[in-house]
């Protein structure tokens, strides 16, 4: 089986073009800051990522355009130190290559499962852009060793810093030579996935197509305590839905509550902010109907097994089409607006119910986690044809 771990080879971009480069997740970027990058001939997400993705060969004249306006440097073999903040947000980890081989086998552990659509689309992306300029995000648990690299490395003056237009900050720190070698080589932790789960899955598919036995993806690798977690709302859109009848079965079934719009939040386990017909509600689910086992009782599956299905006939959230998933972002972040037949925010799962539910082996509903921090697009680019 080839290397958890193995030293990135590609290109970074230099601090100088960065913030034209890099593309902040498109939830904290305002309108104006979105058209911008629309219009920028070296935006990584609009050039390269643009639909399904751009042929091959409209990639590589993307990355001959940066190269050419010394926008790119080549970088590697290396790990880098990698540090995203903003306000009091710190998160620090690392950047390296992760091993496709390691997820097929369960060594990088998946606690959601995807969206099928999604998979493919990211999977024609790959086979159409020939790039990965999405790194994905892992976490892992406490390793002493990789925090005193991380700590003496991001302790002196940074290779590569800049601001991205959504005002995070971020920092690189080079590693080359026996020192990213010998911490490849050594790390044999497991690993969680955290932010890409359709990307490694479809990465699986298309290094399988392609006979691909020693293939890697980038990855920021960070410790659990560098994270933070949100939710995903469920959005339910049906021409048919009874809202009426929906907020009876709900009372009469749970404990529904009616509270202004803001208040619309769950502050606890087993409760749910809910907006059906313009009215806004808190509910909580007795503990007689929360199940002992963890995996049963958490929010997201709870709100599955006893309302999505029995209220809404959702048997299956990965393809049905009337359910759709907001992120709840930060407060002045651009949360997305769906008109939304009805509407439930779960309480988010805590970072150690997640790794707990991938080491059993088993996967919540899809978009039942929101992690910070989510690398940006085109913050390291590697071609697909080098492995």
């Amino acid at each position: 089986m080839s290397a958890l771990l193995e030293p990135f080879t590609g290109y970074v971009p230099v601090s100088e073009f960065a913030p034209r480069i890099v593309g902040p997740p498109v939830s904290t970027l305002s309108p104006d800051q979105r058209e911008a990058a629309r219009s920028d001939p070296l935006s990584f997400r609009h050039v390269v990522g643009k639909g399904a993705g751009a042929p091959k060969k409209e990639a590589r004249e993307w990355l001959r355009t940066c190269q050419d306006e010394g926008a790119l440097t080549p970088v590697g073999p290396a790990v880098f130190v990698y540090r995203l903040a903003k306000g009091d947000l710190v998160t620090t980890g690392i950047v390296a290559d992760v091993s496709i081989a390691a997820y097929d086998s369960g060594l990088v552990k998946r606690h959601e499962t995807t969206i099928s659509k999604t998979e493919r689309k990211m999977a024609d992306y790959m086979r159409s852009t020939r790039i990965y300029g999405n790194p994905v995000a892992l976490a892992h648990r406490d390793h002493a060793g990789l925090s005193a690299m991380i700590a003496a490395h991001s302790a002196r003056e940074a290779d590569f810093s800049f601001t991205a237009a959504d005002g995070y900050a971020h920092s690189l720190w080079v590693v080359e030579g026996a020192e990213a070698h010998d911490l490849c080589r050594d790390f044999h932790d497991t690993l969680y996935i955290t932010d890409g789960h359709h990307r490694l899955a479809a990465a699986s598919v298309v290094a399988g197509e392609e006979g691909r036995m020693n293939h890697h993806i980038p990855a920021g690798l960070f410790s659990a305590d560098e994270l933070r977690l949100r939710s995903f709302a469920r959005c339910v859109i049906d021409p048919d839905l009874d809202g009426t009848a929906a907020i009876d079965r709900l009372r009469s079934e749970h404990h529904l509550e009616e509270v202004g719009e803001g208040e619309a939040r769950p502050q606890s386990r087993h409760e749910y902010g809910v907006k059906i017909g313009g009215e806004s509600y808190r509910l909580r689910i007795g503990e007689a109907n929360v199940p002992d086992d963890l995996y049963r009782s958490l929010d997201v599956n709870l709100l599955q097994d006893l309302i999505l299905e029995p209220v809404f006939g959702i048997e299956n959230p990965r393809q049905d089409g009337r359910l759709h998933f907001i992120p709840d972002l930060p407060e002045g972040a651009d949360n997305e607006e769906i008109d939304c037949g009805a509407w439930f925010l779960p309480y988010p799962a805590s970072v150690g119910d997640v790794m707990a539910v991938a080491d059993s082996g088993r996967a919540m509903p899809p978009k039942s986690t929101w992690f910070a921090p989510k690398l940006p697009s085109g913050l390291v680019i590697r071609l697909l044809d080098k492995h």
